[in-house]
């Protein structure tokens, strides 16, 4: 009995611990610690129980401006439509597969210990999903990347098309401008509590913060920090993506002592020749995606492209392949592709 007593306790601690956002003792505690209050309505849940009907605060995007769109749920949803693999596999992690009636955007690889129930998912389309094939599933809940929000043969309708129809919507807060690594366990927090799962929420994010607390501890104080460039190849020719919005995806780099060397550009504005020598950087990325082309070869391309032998990453051969829905599926699989990126970045880490 006494054990039993034991295990429950240490459960409500998780609870809490997520409660305060996880203030952890990692030097990248600060970032989780920061997350968002006020999300959720503080007067709808009784102890760990979610009480309906659920006020969350969210968001609408109207040509790419995010405004804030409070959404209320009246019970749990029960047909969920996922916008892109990654959010899908995290409803997965949470216990949430039979709530889910479609998925979309396929771009990656599945984890193997979730792989079959992944297959119980319907698959409303490989690529990006519509509008028509979305509401066709009949869902009360789409949720996902923020910017498939969108009224397009490539979006699943805007919020507000969505919700004048009566369809719930969740935009993940990771894919906001400014969002950093604390945006995920707020929508982690969020989702547990929209769904009323809040025990496999708390489990999930305790287990998360424990990977992050161990690579930070990895990657020793003293390496210096390296500038980075996310990069691709399109017939032959270079295009360089500054990701100056894409500050998510930075704040997980910085746990591995990686920084943008285009942070500060405007608006996501793509980088010139001469803007990319000047800036030198010591790390390119490439995303490979299913369907594109073979990071290899565009690897290969870099390496012979006269113009680019004087960049520090093509002399000391530093050109590294990230998977593309790690990285902008927005979510907790970005911790996955930064343990795999230390390990090639710094092969005398141990595990």
């Amino acid at each position: 009995m006494r054990k039993i007593d034991q295990k429950y306790l240490f459960i409500m601690c998780l609870i809490l611990l997520l409660a305060g956002m996880m203030g952890c003792s990692s030097r990248i505690s600060d970032e989780t610690n920061g997350a968002a209050e006020g999300g959720i309505n503080k007067q709808v849940q009784d102890g760990f129980s979610t009480n309906y009907p659920l006020s969350v605060s969210n968001h609408s995007i109207d040509d790419g401006v995010w405004s804030e769109k409070d959404q209320v749920f009246k019970a749990a949803p029960q047909r969920v439509v996922a916008n892109n693999q990654s959010i899908a596999e995290l409803l997965i992690r949470l216990g949430l597969t039979k709530s889910m009636v479609g998925v979309a955007a396929l771009y990656g690889e599945t984890a193997e210990d979730i792989y079959n129930e992944f297959q119980t998912i319907p698959v409303l389309s490989s690529e990006y999903v519509g509008k028509e094939l979305t509401l066709g599933a009949a869902p009360d809940l789409v949720i996902g990347r923020a910017d498939l929000f969108a009224d397009s043969e490539w979006g699943v309708g805007t919020v507000k098309e969505l919700n004048s129809l009566g369809i719930n919507t969740y935009i993940l807060n990771t894919g906001k401008k400014g969002a950093t690594i604390s945006a995920l366990f707020q929508d982690i927090k969020e989702i547990g509590t929209i769904f009323n799962v809040q025990e496999n929420a708390a489990a999930f994010a305790a287990d998360l913060q424990s990977r992050l607390d161990k690579l930070s501890e990895k990657v020793s104080e003293e390496q210096e920090t390296l500038r980075y460039a996310y990069v691709s190849v399109t017939d032959g020719n270079l295009a360089v993506y500054s990701a100056s919005n894409d500050t998510f995806q930075n704040s997980v780099l910085n746990i591995i002592k990686l920084d943008n060397a285009f942070k500060d550009a405007a608006g996501n504005s793509e980088i010139n020749l001469e803007q990319f020598v000047s800036a030198n950087p010591d790390v390119l990325l490439i995303s490979h995606y299913n369907g594109g082309q073979d990071p290899m070869k565009s690897i290969e391309q870099i390496y012979n492209m006269p113009a680019l032998q004087s960049i520090s990453a093509v002399k000391n051969q530093r050109i590294f392949i990230i998977d593309f829905s790690r990285f902008w599926g927005y979510s907790y699989q970005i911790i996955d592709g930064a343990e795999q990126l230390s390990k090639e970045l710094y092969p005398n880490l141990k595990d």
